[in-house]
Order: structure tokens, then sequence, then C-alpha cells
């Protein structure tokens, strides 16, 4: 167990060989109150064909880190300091024109939370993926585009002659949601941010979705980025876990030690959260009380007032620190 400082936490969690690394990313809002950073110095790499699973409560900055890769903040966003790093291209460093002729949703692609919704009621699922690949693709040919959306649509488990002529309102909650997904896929992005995916969907429709985002990481060797709050859908399918709580990635670990043998007393506390089936608890486990408000948080580990390990010295920001190759922000550790 040792401290690292940040430039090795890069090298622990990006190296020269890693096509796409975040490094010190800091994403702040401008509010009435005063600047508000909802995410804090974080840093992660992806390599070809790895899930990373970005999980945390509401507010804990996890969306925000997909809109600032794919440069989607709203008006009062800003991206404070950090490189997001394409195959070496530092993506903050170019304009907003050159990122969005060379990379959105042409090799970066997101399906935004609630994203079903988007689809336009008055054009058919056909013309308005047509319009996708017009304006994102032009290096392919007209002649070519139906096959291209035919691909796409069959990728994401849905048969084209039933749906291309269809509009959204014709289509079930979980067609539109694969739609969505197709829409991204279409333009063939080499990383797909998919935030909260299954929100609103049935369980059943939560398990085909899941199952279409592994098979596009595993047969398409798809970097895949999936940001959710809910840990109990992401087993087999992510590789990494970031466990973000009040903007500060506070763990990231391979996914199977993160759920076997977690680090942090907050991803502790989420894992026991989860319902079982077969269990002999009699009640659920949740945790208390609620996250510090951002604009007025002060020095020390953020989780301390809801900790059940909390002791003196969490008065003061805790280090990252690492336990053999994961990453945990945790006095306990020290």
């Amino acid at each position: 167990m040792n401290e690292k400082s940040s430039l090795d936490r890069n090298l622990k969690h990006g190296t020269k060989n890693d096509k796409i690394q975040i490094q010190n990313l800091t994403i702040g809002y401008k509010t009435k109150s005063g600047t508000v950073f909802a995410v804090d110095n974080l840093s992660f790499s992806i390599n070809d064909a790895e899930g990373i699973g970005i999980i945390g409560e509401s507010g804990s900055g996890k969306s925000t880190i997909g809109y600032g890769i794919i440069r989607s903040l709203p008006a009062n966003g800003f991206i404070e300091s950090g490189r997001i790093n394409y195959e070496n291209l530092d993506l903050l460093s170019i304009s907003k024109k050159e990122f969005d002729s060379n990379f959105r949703w042409k090799r970066i692609a997101m399906v935004f939370q609630g994203s079903m919704n988007s689809l336009d009621p008055v054009f058919t699922i056909k013309n308005q993926m047509i319009e996708i690949l017009s304006t994102h693709r032009s290096d392919v040919p007209k002649e070519k585009h139906n096959q291209v959306i035919k691909n796409a649509l069959t990728d994401v488990g849905l048969d084209p002659s039933l749906v291309l002529n269809k509009y959204p309102h014709e289509l079930s909650g979980g067609m539109k949601q694969r739609v969505v997904i197709a829409n991204a896929l279409v333009t063939s992005p080499t990383l797909l941010i998919a935030d909260e995916p299954t929100t609103a969907l049935d369980v059943v429709i939560q398990s085909q979705i899941l199952q279409l985002l592994r098979k596009l990481k595993t047969d398409n060797k798809m970097r895949i980025i999936i940001i959710t709050h809910d840990m109990s859908l992401i087993p087999n399918l992510v590789d990494k876990l970031i466990i973000m709580y009040a903007g500060q990635a506070v763990e990231i670990s391979d996914a199977k030690s993160a759920l076997d043998k977690p680090l942090h007393p907050y991803t502790q506390a989420l894992i026991q959260s989860i319902p079982k089936i077969i269990s002999t608890e009699k009640s659920i486990k949740f945790i208390k009380g609620n996250p510090p408000n951002l604009a007025t948080i002060g020095e020390g580990c953020r989780f301390r007032d809801r900790c059940p390990k909390v002791f003196d010295k969490c008065s003061q920001d805790p280090p990252e620190i690492y336990v053999g190759e994961n990453m945990v922000r945790c006095w306990l550790y020290s």
C-alpha cells in the first residue's frame, strides 16, 4: 500500500499504449451561489474492447464526465483543467468545429439519459437515421446508406423490415432505446458512452440492452463507458469500475475486486444495498444521510459524515492510495 502522486496515477491508470486517456480532469458549473466543481481531478484510461463502469448517486458527477468527454456541457459548464487524449491528441486543445467534424458522433458517440424520448415523432426511423449518416458520415456514399442503417439495426437486435418505416410512437420503450443505440452505432464510433441506458425499462428489456452492450464490447471491440447509479446492472459487462462520490473518484478498481473485495467504505455500502433474491436479511440496507453540498464543501473526506468507519484523520483530505493495482481515496489504507 502506498500513496501516489497525480503523475504516478496517470502512469498506473493510463500508459502510452492506451488509446484514450482522461488525465486530471476537473469540470465545474457556474451557479448563482458560486462555482461548483462536479468532477475533481479525475484520471483513467480506456483500452480497446474495454468496459468502464462509472457508479455513484445522483449529483456525484458521473454524467458530467460523459458530457465533458463529448464536449456537450451545458452553457454554465466548463472544463477547468485536464486532458482528454485520443490516440495522443488532446481533444480539449482543438476547436469545437474540428471536434464536431472529426470526433462527435464519428469516433465518440453518447446515448444520453432518457434519450429514447429524443426521437423525432414526425419522421420515420429510416429518415432519422439517414439524416444522422448524411450529417456525420459524408464519406459514406448515399447508395450505401440503406445497408449501413440495416446493419446498425441488426446489431441491436431489431428487424430492419419491421422498424425502418415506423414512427417512434409505434415502437415499444425497449425498441426505441435500441433504435437510439443504433443511431449512435450507425457512424461506427470507437467509444460509446451510455448514460443510464436502462432507465424506465422493465427488467427483461434491461437485460436485453445490457447483453447488447456486452456484445458490442466483445464482438465489435468497442470501448464502452456505462454510467449508472445501480451496481447490480454492471457485473459481467465492465472491466473497470470508477466509484464517484461528491465529484471525486473514491475508488478505481477492476470490476471483480470492486464487487468481491471493495476497498472504500462507500463502495462497500453500495454493494451491501443491492437487494438479494436469496438472503437471511429481513431489511434492506441503505446509506444513511445525504451527500455534501458541493457549493459549500470543505476539507476532509467527503464521505465522513455518512461513514461507519470514520475516525479523526478523516477531517483531512485523503490522498490517492494504491492497494495492489487499485486506487482508493481513504485514510484506512494509509
